[in-house]
Formats: structure tokens, C-alpha cells, sequence
């Protein structure tokens, strides 16, 4: 089958990552969004999240869970995509690859990929900032910017 992804460095997005376990969708958890500061610390940054996240992180809108060891999967079969196969297409298509540039062979590492959506042309299969706030943090948080109240 044919489909369109975008290959994204974590480093560089300043993010961790999880692939939803029943559709694929990549989860993009961003380390300036003000969600981050709710999760527990991590070891690896920069690369797939650790399971200590997976109970902070809603679920996917396919009703699946973003979880470590997750992986992209093919957006017309839902088959898990094999890193290794991957990386022809992945290496042909880099432009650093003339220059040494090697695909990572795994879904772990600091790269990630988006598939995007074969029904939807130019729309990635993305859930940017998936991580769950309480309520109460929701609702302070909106009043705090509706009222200042210094002294």
C-alpha cells in the first residue's frame, strides 16, 4: 500500500512521543506545553514516552490508548508498520541520506513518524498535547486568566 508520513525529530520538536496501540495515530507531547509540568519526571527525553505517562494521556479518538512499545500502523489495514521495512523508503526519501544519514530501525528512538490521513489529503494522523488535566486545574486555570487578583 501507498501512503504519505512525515518523519519528525523529537530533539527538534522538543517533544516525547506515543503511537495509539489500536490505530497507529502518533501522540506528540510537547515539553513547553503547560500540560508537561502534570507528568511524572522521565529518564530518556526526547524518544517514546515512558509507561509512568500512559495513565496521564486521553485516548486516542479511536478509542485506543497511547502507549510505550506501540507503533505506527498502516493507515488502510491497521497492520503495524515493521520498522525495518520501513527504512527503504524512509533512507530513499531523506535528504540526509547521501550524506551518511542512517533511519533509527525502530519506533523508539528520537524520530517518529506521521501517516497521513488516505481520506484526508495533507492531514496528519496527529494528537498534539494528549495529557489530562484534573478539572480542578482546568477551571482554575481558565478563571486565572479571566481575573487578576493582586493585591
Amino acid at each position: 500500500m501507498f501512503y504519505r508520513y512525515s518523519l519528525w525529530h523529537s530533539g527538534f520538536g522538543d517533544n516525547s512521543y506515543a503511537y495509539c496501540d489500536q490505530c497507529g495515530v502518533l501522540a506528540t507531547i510537547s515539553y513547553t506545553s503547560p500540560e508537561f509540568a502534570a507528568l511524572p519526571p522521565i529518564s530518556n527525553q526526547y524518544g517514546e514516552i515512558e509507561t509512568s505517562w500512559e495513565p496521564h494521556l486521553r485516548p486516542c479518538p479511536c478509542g485506543g490508548s497511547f502507549r510505550k512499545g506501540a507503533s505506527p500502523r498502516c493507515p488502510y489495514c491497521h497492520e503495524q508498520l515493521s520498522p525495518t521495512h520501513a527504512a527503504v523508503h524512509i533512507e530513499e526519501q531523506a535528504r540526509g541520506a547521501p550524506r551518511g544519514w542512517q533511519w533509527q530501525n525502530n519506533w523508539n528512538g528520537v524520530y517518529c513518524i506521521s501517516i497521513e490521513d488516505p481520506y484526508n489529503a495533507g492531514t496528519l494522523l496527529q494528537v498534539e498535547d494528549p495529557v489530562l488535566m484534573p478539572e480542578t486545574e482546568k477551571a482554575r486555570s481558565r478563571w486565572s486568566m479571566l481575573f487578576s487578583f493582586g493585591r
